[in-house]
Protein backbone atom coordinates (compact mmCIF):
# COMPACT_ATOMS: atom_id res chain seq x y z
CA UNK A 1 0.00 0.00 0.00
CA UNK A 2 1.51 3.33 -1.01
CA UNK A 3 0.80 6.53 0.94
CA UNK A 4 -1.52 8.17 -1.59
CA UNK A 5 -3.76 5.10 -1.55
CA UNK A 6 -4.22 5.29 2.22
CA UNK A 7 -7.72 6.33 3.24
CA UNK A 8 -8.83 8.29 6.28
CA UNK A 9 -9.58 4.96 7.95
CA UNK A 10 -5.89 4.04 7.69
CA UNK A 11 -4.86 7.03 9.80
CA UNK A 12 -7.59 6.61 12.40
CA UNK A 13 -5.67 4.14 14.65
CA UNK A 14 -2.59 6.37 14.47
CA UNK A 15 -4.69 9.33 15.57
CA UNK A 16 -6.26 7.24 18.34
CA UNK A 17 -2.89 6.17 19.71
CA UNK A 18 -1.63 9.76 19.69
CA UNK A 19 -4.71 10.99 21.58
CA UNK A 20 -4.59 8.18 24.16
CA UNK A 21 -0.86 8.65 24.72
CA UNK A 22 -1.45 12.38 25.24
CA UNK A 23 -4.18 11.60 27.77
CA UNK A 24 -1.85 9.31 29.70
CA UNK A 25 1.12 11.68 29.74
CA UNK A 26 -1.06 14.73 30.38
CA UNK A 27 -2.35 13.28 33.65
CA UNK A 28 1.00 13.89 35.35
CA UNK A 29 3.41 15.51 32.89
CA UNK A 30 2.53 19.17 33.61
CA UNK A 31 3.15 18.62 37.32
CA UNK A 32 6.50 16.79 37.26
CA UNK A 33 8.43 19.97 38.11
CA UNK A 34 6.02 20.95 40.89
CA UNK A 35 6.39 17.50 42.47
CA UNK A 36 10.17 17.80 42.29
CA UNK A 37 9.95 21.11 44.16
CA UNK A 38 7.71 19.43 46.74
CA UNK A 39 10.41 16.79 47.21
CA UNK A 40 12.91 19.56 47.96
CA UNK A 41 14.54 20.21 44.57
CA UNK A 42 16.60 23.40 44.11
CA UNK A 43 17.54 25.14 40.82
CA UNK A 44 20.39 22.69 40.17
CA UNK A 45 18.11 19.70 40.76
CA UNK A 46 15.53 21.21 38.43
CA UNK A 47 18.21 21.69 35.79
CA UNK A 48 19.13 18.01 36.13
CA UNK A 49 15.44 17.11 35.94
CA UNK A 50 15.00 18.96 32.65
CA UNK A 51 18.26 17.45 31.38
CA UNK A 52 17.11 13.94 32.30
CA UNK A 53 13.78 14.42 30.55
CA UNK A 54 15.45 15.73 27.38
CA UNK A 55 19.00 14.42 27.07
CA UNK A 56 18.37 10.75 27.86
CA UNK A 57 15.67 10.16 25.22
CA UNK A 58 17.38 12.35 22.66
CA UNK A 59 20.81 10.70 23.01
CA UNK A 60 19.39 7.19 22.86
CA UNK A 61 17.08 7.92 19.95
CA UNK A 62 20.04 7.64 17.60
CA UNK A 63 20.79 3.95 18.23
CA UNK A 64 17.07 3.24 18.57
CA UNK A 65 16.48 5.07 15.29
CA UNK A 66 19.02 2.82 13.59
CA UNK A 67 17.29 -0.19 15.12
CA UNK A 68 13.98 1.06 13.74
CA UNK A 69 15.37 1.49 10.22
CA UNK A 70 17.14 -1.87 10.14
CA UNK A 71 14.61 -4.02 11.97
CA UNK A 72 11.47 -2.30 10.70
CA UNK A 73 9.25 -3.70 13.49
CA UNK A 74 7.88 -0.33 14.50
CA UNK A 75 4.70 -1.61 16.14
CA UNK A 76 6.65 -4.05 18.29
CA UNK A 77 9.03 -1.28 19.35
CA UNK A 78 6.02 0.86 20.29
CA UNK A 79 4.63 -2.02 22.38
CA UNK A 80 7.87 -2.52 24.30
CA UNK A 81 8.60 1.17 24.78
CA UNK A 82 5.07 2.00 25.93
CA UNK A 83 5.05 -0.85 28.45
CA UNK A 84 8.33 0.21 30.05
CA UNK A 85 7.38 3.89 30.00
CA UNK A 86 4.15 3.50 31.94
CA UNK A 87 5.27 0.73 34.32
CA UNK A 88 7.90 3.15 35.68
CA UNK A 89 5.07 5.13 37.27
CA UNK A 90 4.77 2.36 39.88
CA UNK A 91 8.14 3.01 41.60
CA UNK A 92 7.67 6.77 41.11
CA UNK A 93 4.76 6.48 43.56
CA UNK A 94 7.22 5.68 46.37
CA UNK A 95 10.14 8.11 45.87
CA UNK A 96 11.06 10.60 48.59
CA UNK A 97 14.14 12.44 47.29
CA UNK A 98 14.74 14.55 44.15
CA UNK A 99 17.68 12.36 43.09
CA UNK A 100 15.59 9.17 43.14
CA UNK A 101 12.87 10.99 41.23
CA UNK A 102 15.28 12.20 38.52
CA UNK A 103 16.75 8.70 38.21
CA UNK A 104 13.36 7.09 37.60
CA UNK A 105 12.38 9.76 35.08
CA UNK A 106 15.67 9.08 33.29
CA UNK A 107 14.79 5.38 33.02
CA UNK A 108 11.37 6.35 31.75
CA UNK A 109 13.07 8.55 29.15
CA UNK A 110 14.91 5.50 27.79
CA UNK A 111 11.53 4.02 26.90
CA UNK A 112 10.53 7.30 25.32
CA UNK A 113 13.67 7.07 23.19
CA UNK A 114 12.46 3.71 21.87
CA UNK A 115 9.02 4.98 20.92
CA UNK A 116 9.75 8.31 19.28
CA UNK A 117 11.79 7.26 16.21
CA UNK A 118 9.49 4.30 15.61
CA UNK A 119 6.35 6.45 15.67
CA UNK A 120 7.89 9.24 13.58
CA UNK A 121 9.26 6.75 11.05
CA UNK A 122 5.82 5.18 10.75
CA UNK A 123 4.21 8.58 10.17
CA UNK A 124 6.90 9.63 7.70
CA UNK A 125 6.37 6.55 5.54
CA UNK A 126 2.58 6.81 5.79
CA UNK A 127 2.48 10.37 4.44
CA UNK A 128 3.61 12.31 1.38
CA UNK A 129 4.84 15.88 0.90
CA UNK A 130 1.29 16.81 -0.11
CA UNK A 131 -0.53 15.61 3.02
CA UNK A 132 2.30 15.48 5.57
CA UNK A 133 1.80 18.91 7.15
CA UNK A 134 -1.95 18.32 7.40
CA UNK A 135 -1.49 14.93 9.10
CA UNK A 136 1.12 16.36 11.49
CA UNK A 137 -1.17 19.28 12.31
CA UNK A 138 -4.00 16.87 13.15
CA UNK A 139 -1.69 14.73 15.28
CA UNK A 140 -0.53 17.81 17.16
CA UNK A 141 -4.14 18.89 17.53
CA UNK A 142 -5.10 15.52 19.03
CA UNK A 143 -2.07 15.65 21.28
CA UNK A 144 -3.16 19.06 22.50
CA UNK A 145 -6.77 18.01 23.06
CA UNK A 146 -5.72 14.88 24.93
CA UNK A 147 -3.29 16.81 27.12
CA UNK A 148 -5.89 19.50 27.81
CA UNK A 149 -8.55 17.01 28.90
CA UNK A 150 -6.06 15.12 31.07
CA UNK A 151 -4.70 18.24 32.74
CA UNK A 152 -8.20 19.57 33.46
CA UNK A 153 -9.22 16.24 34.94
CA UNK A 154 -6.06 15.88 37.04
CA UNK A 155 -6.09 19.49 38.30
CA UNK A 156 -9.74 19.50 39.32
CA UNK A 157 -9.62 16.00 40.84
CA UNK A 158 -6.52 16.72 42.90
CA UNK A 159 -7.80 20.07 44.20
CA UNK A 160 -11.24 18.67 45.11
CA UNK A 161 -10.17 15.31 46.49
CA UNK A 162 -6.64 15.63 47.82
CA UNK A 163 -5.63 19.26 48.17
CA UNK A 164 -1.84 19.74 48.18
CA UNK A 165 -1.09 16.37 49.76
CA UNK A 166 1.26 13.71 48.43
CA UNK A 167 -1.76 11.52 47.69
CA UNK A 168 -2.81 13.95 44.98
CA UNK A 169 0.40 13.41 43.04
CA UNK A 170 0.11 9.65 43.50
CA UNK A 171 -3.39 9.86 42.03
CA UNK A 172 -1.94 11.62 38.94
CA UNK A 173 0.73 8.96 38.48
CA UNK A 174 -1.81 6.15 38.82
CA UNK A 175 -4.08 7.83 36.27
CA UNK A 176 -1.14 8.02 33.85
CA UNK A 177 -0.51 4.32 34.40
CA UNK A 178 -4.12 3.34 33.66
CA UNK A 179 -4.49 5.46 30.53
CA UNK A 180 -1.00 4.40 29.45
CA UNK A 181 -2.09 0.77 29.47
CA UNK A 182 -5.00 1.65 27.17
CA UNK A 183 -2.67 3.61 24.86
CA UNK A 184 -0.32 0.62 24.67
CA UNK A 185 -3.16 -1.73 23.72
CA UNK A 186 -4.30 0.69 21.00
CA UNK A 187 -1.07 0.11 19.06
CA UNK A 188 -2.53 -3.23 17.94
CA UNK A 189 -4.97 -1.47 15.58
CA UNK A 190 -2.28 0.40 13.64
CA UNK A 191 -1.52 -0.95 10.15
CA UNK A 192 2.17 -0.66 9.47
CA UNK A 193 3.03 0.51 5.92
CA UNK A 194 5.79 -1.27 4.07
CA UNK A 195 9.17 0.32 4.57
CA UNK A 196 11.95 0.54 2.00
CA UNK A 197 14.64 -1.97 2.81
CA UNK A 198 17.95 -0.41 3.84
CA UNK A 199 20.44 -3.24 3.94
CA UNK A 200 23.33 -1.09 5.00
CA UNK A 201 21.76 1.34 7.41
CA UNK A 202 23.99 4.15 8.61
CA UNK A 203 26.12 3.48 11.67
CA UNK A 204 24.88 5.89 14.34
CA UNK A 205 28.10 7.48 15.52
CA UNK A 206 30.69 6.61 12.86
CA UNK A 207 28.76 8.24 10.01
CA UNK A 208 27.44 11.39 11.67
CA UNK A 209 29.86 13.56 9.68
CA UNK A 210 28.89 11.77 6.47
CA UNK A 211 25.19 12.42 7.10
CA UNK A 212 25.68 16.15 7.53
CA UNK A 213 27.99 16.41 4.50
CA UNK A 214 25.74 14.53 2.09
CA UNK A 215 22.55 16.38 3.08
CA UNK A 216 23.26 20.13 3.40
CA UNK A 217 19.54 20.92 3.58
CA UNK A 218 19.23 18.78 6.67
CA UNK A 219 22.55 19.78 8.25
CA UNK A 220 21.78 23.51 8.05
CA UNK A 221 18.42 22.94 9.72
CA UNK A 222 20.07 20.71 12.34
CA UNK A 223 22.66 23.37 13.22
CA UNK A 224 20.15 26.19 13.63
CA UNK A 225 17.74 24.05 15.63
CA UNK A 226 20.54 22.94 17.94
CA UNK A 227 21.77 26.44 18.75
CA UNK A 228 18.21 27.73 19.11
CA UNK A 229 17.50 24.82 21.46
CA UNK A 230 20.27 25.91 23.82
CA UNK A 231 18.84 29.40 24.29
CA UNK A 232 15.30 28.04 24.44
CA UNK A 233 16.12 25.57 27.22
CA UNK A 234 18.02 28.08 29.38
CA UNK A 235 14.73 29.09 30.96
CA UNK A 236 13.17 25.64 31.38
CA UNK A 237 14.42 24.97 34.94
CA UNK A 238 13.37 28.48 35.94
CA UNK A 239 9.67 28.46 35.06
CA UNK A 240 8.74 26.18 37.94
CA UNK A 241 10.77 28.30 40.35
CA UNK A 242 9.14 31.47 39.07
CA UNK A 243 5.68 30.00 39.58
CA UNK A 244 6.30 28.29 42.92
CA UNK A 245 8.76 30.68 44.61
CA UNK A 246 7.98 34.07 43.07
CA UNK A 247 4.21 33.78 42.56
CA UNK A 248 3.46 31.10 45.21
CA UNK A 249 1.66 28.92 42.65
CA UNK A 250 0.24 25.51 43.48
CA UNK A 251 -1.40 22.67 41.56
CA UNK A 252 -4.30 24.77 40.32
CA UNK A 253 -2.02 27.56 39.02
CA UNK A 254 0.26 25.05 37.32
CA UNK A 255 -2.82 23.50 35.79
CA UNK A 256 -4.13 26.84 34.51
CA UNK A 257 -0.72 27.59 32.97
CA UNK A 258 -0.80 24.32 31.05
CA UNK A 259 -4.44 24.68 30.09
CA UNK A 260 -3.88 28.23 28.79
CA UNK A 261 -1.13 27.04 26.48
CA UNK A 262 -3.06 23.94 25.41
CA UNK A 263 -6.25 25.83 24.55
CA UNK A 264 -4.47 28.30 22.28
CA UNK A 265 -2.34 25.45 20.88
CA UNK A 266 -5.40 23.40 19.96
CA UNK A 267 -7.28 26.34 18.45
CA UNK A 268 -4.21 27.38 16.45
CA UNK A 269 -3.62 23.87 15.12
CA UNK A 270 -7.19 23.82 13.87
CA UNK A 271 -7.29 27.34 12.45
CA UNK A 272 -3.86 27.41 10.81
CA UNK A 273 -3.60 23.79 9.65
CA UNK A 274 -3.26 24.77 5.96
CA UNK A 275 -0.78 27.62 6.44
CA UNK A 276 2.23 25.28 6.31
CA UNK A 277 1.36 24.05 2.82
CA UNK A 278 0.21 27.41 1.45
CA UNK A 279 2.98 29.71 2.74
CA UNK A 280 5.83 27.19 2.77
CA UNK A 281 7.75 25.77 5.71
CA UNK A 282 10.44 28.43 6.26
CA UNK A 283 8.27 31.58 6.68
CA UNK A 284 6.11 29.81 9.27
CA UNK A 285 9.20 28.48 11.02
CA UNK A 286 10.84 31.92 11.25
CA UNK A 287 7.60 33.55 12.43
CA UNK A 288 7.00 30.94 15.14
CA UNK A 289 10.59 30.86 16.37
CA UNK A 290 10.61 34.62 16.78
CA UNK A 291 7.22 34.62 18.47
CA UNK A 292 8.47 32.26 21.18
CA UNK A 293 10.44 35.09 22.79
CA UNK A 294 7.14 35.85 24.54
CA UNK A 295 7.97 33.19 27.15
CA UNK A 296 11.26 34.57 28.56
CA UNK A 297 10.01 38.15 28.15
CA UNK A 298 6.83 37.64 30.17
CA UNK A 299 8.36 35.29 32.77
CA UNK A 300 11.15 37.79 33.41
CA UNK A 301 8.95 40.79 34.12
CA UNK A 302 5.54 39.41 35.13
CA UNK A 303 4.17 41.28 38.19
CA UNK A 304 1.75 38.44 38.96
CA UNK A 305 0.74 34.99 37.78
CA UNK A 306 -2.02 36.35 35.51
CA UNK A 307 0.58 37.70 33.14
CA UNK A 308 1.94 34.18 32.83
CA UNK A 309 -1.50 32.91 31.87
CA UNK A 310 -1.49 35.46 29.04
CA UNK A 311 2.07 34.50 28.07
CA UNK A 312 1.05 30.86 27.71
CA UNK A 313 -2.04 31.78 25.71
CA UNK A 314 0.13 33.70 23.25
CA UNK A 315 2.96 31.19 23.34
CA UNK A 316 0.59 28.32 22.57
CA UNK A 317 -0.14 29.87 19.17
CA UNK A 318 3.53 30.06 18.23
CA UNK A 319 4.24 26.61 19.68
CA UNK A 320 1.54 25.11 17.46
CA UNK A 321 3.02 26.76 14.37
CA UNK A 322 6.56 25.76 15.36
CA UNK A 323 5.83 22.09 16.10
CA UNK A 324 4.15 21.38 12.77
CA UNK A 325 6.59 23.39 10.65
CA UNK A 326 9.60 21.72 12.32
CA UNK A 327 8.31 18.19 11.74
CA UNK A 328 7.20 18.97 8.19
CA UNK A 329 10.62 20.45 7.33
CA UNK A 330 12.41 17.55 9.01
CA UNK A 331 10.47 14.95 7.04
CA UNK A 332 10.86 16.92 3.80
CA UNK A 333 14.64 16.99 4.19
CA UNK A 334 15.15 13.29 5.07
CA UNK A 335 15.00 10.19 2.82
CA UNK A 336 12.36 7.51 3.22
CA UNK A 337 13.68 4.39 4.90
CA UNK A 338 16.21 6.38 6.91
CA UNK A 339 13.89 8.75 8.72
CA UNK A 340 14.33 6.85 11.96
CA UNK A 341 18.05 7.56 12.12
CA UNK A 342 17.77 11.09 10.69
CA UNK A 343 15.09 12.14 13.18
CA UNK A 344 17.08 10.47 15.93
CA UNK A 345 20.19 12.43 14.96
CA UNK A 346 18.11 15.60 15.04
CA UNK A 347 16.77 14.72 18.48
CA UNK A 348 20.24 13.77 19.70
CA UNK A 349 21.71 17.09 18.65
CA UNK A 350 18.85 19.22 19.98
CA UNK A 351 18.63 17.04 23.09
CA UNK A 352 22.28 17.71 23.91
CA UNK A 353 21.66 21.42 23.50
CA UNK A 354 18.60 21.13 25.76
CA UNK A 355 20.79 19.35 28.32
CA UNK A 356 23.43 22.05 28.17
CA UNK A 357 20.89 24.85 28.28
CA UNK A 358 18.96 23.36 31.21
CA UNK A 359 22.06 22.70 33.29
CA UNK A 360 23.61 26.09 32.48
CA UNK A 361 20.35 27.91 33.19
CA UNK A 362 19.93 26.26 36.58
CA UNK A 363 23.59 26.76 37.47
CA UNK A 364 23.52 30.47 36.49
CA UNK A 365 20.56 31.11 38.77
CA UNK A 366 22.19 29.16 41.62
CA UNK A 367 25.42 31.15 41.20
CA UNK A 368 23.76 34.56 40.87
CA UNK A 369 21.13 34.25 43.62
CA UNK A 370 23.53 34.75 46.59
CA UNK A 371 24.76 38.04 45.06
CA UNK A 372 21.61 39.53 43.51
CA UNK A 373 18.67 37.65 45.00
CA UNK A 374 16.38 35.12 43.34
CA UNK A 375 14.24 37.43 41.19
CA UNK A 376 17.12 39.40 39.56
CA UNK A 377 18.97 36.13 38.97
CA UNK A 378 15.96 34.67 37.21
CA UNK A 379 15.52 37.82 35.11
CA UNK A 380 19.17 37.73 34.08
CA UNK A 381 18.84 34.25 32.59
CA UNK A 382 15.45 34.98 31.01
CA UNK A 383 16.94 37.96 29.14
CA UNK A 384 19.81 35.83 27.82
CA UNK A 385 17.28 33.29 26.57
CA UNK A 386 15.21 36.02 24.91
CA UNK A 387 18.18 37.57 23.07
CA UNK A 388 19.45 34.20 21.89
CA UNK A 389 16.04 33.14 20.59
CA UNK A 390 15.67 36.42 18.70
CA UNK A 391 19.06 36.14 16.98
CA UNK A 392 18.56 32.52 15.94
CA UNK A 393 15.03 33.18 14.71
CA UNK A 394 16.41 35.78 12.31
CA UNK A 395 19.07 33.30 11.14
CA UNK A 396 16.33 30.79 10.23
CA UNK A 397 15.56 32.95 7.20
CA UNK A 398 18.64 31.41 5.57
CA UNK A 399 17.02 27.96 5.46
CA UNK A 400 16.25 26.51 2.02
CA UNK A 401 12.52 26.14 1.36
CA UNK A 402 11.29 22.56 0.84
CA UNK A 403 7.69 23.30 -0.17
CA UNK A 404 6.85 25.79 -2.91
CA UNK A 405 4.68 28.55 -1.47
CA UNK A 406 1.31 29.34 -3.01
CA UNK A 407 1.13 32.73 -1.29
CA UNK A 408 2.94 34.78 1.36
CA UNK A 409 2.62 34.14 5.07
CA UNK A 410 0.55 37.24 5.81
CA UNK A 411 -2.00 36.38 3.13
CA UNK A 412 -2.14 32.72 4.23
CA UNK A 413 -2.73 33.69 7.88
CA UNK A 414 -5.45 36.19 6.95
CA UNK A 415 -7.21 33.65 4.75
CA UNK A 416 -7.12 31.03 7.49
CA UNK A 417 -8.80 33.62 9.71
CA UNK A 418 -11.36 34.13 6.91
CA UNK A 419 -10.08 37.62 6.21
CA UNK A 420 -8.80 39.11 3.00
CA UNK A 421 -5.67 41.21 2.69
CA UNK A 422 -7.81 44.28 3.35
CA UNK A 423 -8.97 42.78 6.62
CA UNK A 424 -12.53 42.25 5.37
CA UNK A 425 -14.19 38.83 5.55
CA UNK A 426 -13.63 36.62 2.53
CA UNK A 427 -16.53 35.65 0.36
CA UNK A 428 -17.24 31.95 0.87
CA UNK A 429 -16.44 29.61 -1.98
CA UNK A 430 -19.79 28.14 -3.03
CA UNK A 431 -18.50 26.06 -5.90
Amino acid sequence: MVPWQMSTAFYRPIFARAALFALAVGMSGPFLTLYAIRLGADSVDLGLLQAAINVVPNVLQLPFGRLTDRWGKRKLILYIGSTIYFVIFIPILFVYTPKEYVLLLSIQSVANAMMTPAFLSLIGDATTAENRAGIMAKLNLLNGVGSLIATLFASISVVLLFGASRSGYQFMFLASLVFGAIATISVHSIREPKQKSIRESMQPFRDLLKITKTNPLYSQFLFMSTVYGFFMSLMWPLTGLTLAKVHNAGVIEFGIIQISAMVSYIISQNIFRHVFDRAGRVPVLVFSRFGLIVYPLMYAFSPNVYWLYVANLIGGVFSALADTSILAYLFDSTPSGQRGVYTSLYNLSTGMSYFAGSVVGGALVAAATPFFGLIPALQYVYVISMLGRSALAIMHQKLIETKKAETNLRQALLEELHLGTSGKPRRPNLE
